[in-house]
């Protein structure tokens, strides 16, 4: 393929991944660890604008961390109480030994019914914004809709690009294309295993990444 067909290909995969949806009134806000700032931003953002009064930061050290040099959950909090330190400490919950979406929730789980038992029923059965990665947005939303069947999910993942999340991974030294195809392939196979919610990948999706599909 040239180059030209090569961005093609992957900024579709890219916008089927890059689930959003306009943000509502929620009883928290949920950002899923990775190295993008981005997220605990827009988890901020949603704060602020009266749509969400809890915000749960998860993740520790994984495939997503990155040079953070810490737990990725510790690391949004650091960023929170730089840019935004208004916002109050007992209005946040960390989960910081995570490494991978399914842990994501269940720890947060377990860690709500630890420290915080008044936010336990909204966590299970209310409105929740789902805060990721753009890339990881779809497969976030389908391991929560799997691990949390009667929370109503929103996703709002921070604004970006295929483009600026090209160089948002260059920085990091890590080649987003390379990832793009995996991510697919997962949304295909965890369901298999209970993993995540089952949803149908469009034909010509799976015909990007594989034409014998």
């Amino acid at each position: 393929m040239t180059n030209k067909e090569v961005f093609s290909t992957n900024k579709k995969l890219f916008d089927y991944l890059y689930l959003k949806q306009d943000p509502k009134k929620a009883d928290a806000v949920i950002g899923f660890g990775h190295f993008d700032m981005k997220i605990p931003a827009r988890c901020a953002e949603l704060y602020e604008m009266g749509l969400a009064e809890k915000i749960i930061f998860t993740g520790g050290i994984g495939a997503g961390t990155a040079d953070l040099g810490s737990a990725e959950a510790d690391t949004f909090l650091a960023y929170l109480q730089k840019h935004y330190p208004h916002i109050k400490k007992d209005n946040i919950l960390i989960e910081n030994q995570s490494t991978n979406t399914g842990e994501n929730l269940r720890y947060s789980i377990a860690k709500v019914k630890e420290e915080k038992a008044d936010w336990s029923e909204k966590l299970m059965k209310g409105t929740l914004l789902l805060v990721a990665n753009p890339f990881r947005q779809r497969r976030v939303f389908l391991t929560t809709a799997q691990i949390l069947p009667h929370a109503n999910l929103i996703n709002c993942p921070p604004n970006s690009s295929y483009e600026e999340e090209l160089v948002l991974f260059k920085t990091k030294q890590q080649n987003l294309n390379e990832q793009l195809p995996g991510e697919i392939k997962r949304i295909i196979e965890y369901p298999k295993k209970g993993w995540i919610k089952e949803e149908k990948v469009p034909q010509d999706i799976l015909k990007l990444i594989d034409p014998n599909l």
